[in-house]
């Protein structure tokens, strides 16, 4: 999927330069330098799915599902720089308005390009899903606003043509550099969060209400999670009667833990048994 990603990003790109060459767009060279993003993130998204999906080794016992991430943030760096060129490309033009040359056709052209973008949004959108993957789901949605860019320089475009406000022209293109800039922020919000190690609430929820109907402890506390990929990885502290044996103690930890793996996707638990006598008063219910 990242493979044809990468090849039908560098076909819309020469589709939507060819569109820019047409008409002398402002607001479809910007276009053109957005998709330059996809190909450079679409890139980046093949390598760092390769690298998240290498099993884990001496020195990267946890795997290496972060390089999704870091992925994710060049992506968002990308996007800001891509925004502040479509801006300076386009102030000379707000003082300075040139009508186009052939605008029908490359109206037509890009609509082309917009439609091939809306379709690989869709299949990296379902495929992120399926393999609960952020790079795949960062390239999916930066497509997305890509197409609905398109849409709108395409009809602002047409308007300029048919009422000669060529002004609108440059507009449109500070318009998607605006959109560019929100975009980005969503990307590296969310990454930030997972390099971070926010926790992850809703697993939370699940975790705690398979514990409250498993019983077999007298409490438990200190419950944290975070996420790292497709990965929820969770800690506990467990309290038990003094009397419980080691063996009845393990077999209470196997139970809990395949009944949370059987509830959440990819779980990785680490279970802390106390004693009575060790236990303090929880931190949470």
């Amino acid at each position: 999927m990242a493979k044809l990603a990468v090849a039908v990003g560098l076909l819309i790109f020469l589709i939507k330069l060819a569109a820019y060459l047409i008409s002398g767009s402002v607001a479809l060279l910007s276009d053109a330098m957005e998709s330059i993003v996809n190909i450079a993130a679409s890139i980046m998204m093949l390598a760092s799915v390769r690298v998240a999906m290498m099993p884990a080794d001496a020195d990267h016992r946890y795997g290496h599902q972060r390089a999704e991430n870091i992925s994710c943030l060049v992506e968002g760096m990308l996007i800001v720089i891509a925004a502040v060129l479509i801006i300076l490309a386009s102030a000379g033009r707000l003082l300075d308005p040139q009508p186009f040359t052939s605008i029908g056709l490359a109206l037509v052209v890009s609509l082309v390009a917009t439609s091939l973008n809306g379709g690989m949004s869709f299949l990296l959108l379902r495929s992120a899903k399926q393999n609960g993957s952020i790079a795949l789901e960062g390239d999916a949605k930066h497509l997305l606003s890509d197409v609905i860019s398109s849409v709108g320089i395409v009809i602002g475009l047409f308007l300029a043509e048919i009422t000669g406000w060529y002004i609108l022209d440059p507009i449109m293109a500070l318009i998607v550099a605006v959109l560019l800039i929100r975009m980005a922020y969503s990307v590296l919000a969310k990454t930030c969060r997972d390099l971070m190690d926010h926790s992850c609430p809703e697993s939370e929820a699940i975790i705690e209400s398979v514990l409250e109907e498993h019983g077999g402890f007298l409490q438990y506390h200190d419950l944290k999670t975070r996420r790292v990929g497709d990965n929820v990885y969770a800690e506990m502290h467990l309290c038990v009667p003094a009397q419980t044996t080691m063996a009845e103690a393990h077999d209470l930890t196997e139970s809990i833990e395949r009944a949370l793996r059987h509830k959440v996707s990819g779980i990785v638990v680490n279970i802390h048994m106390e004693t009575e006598k060790e236990c303090v008063l929880p931190s949470q219910p």
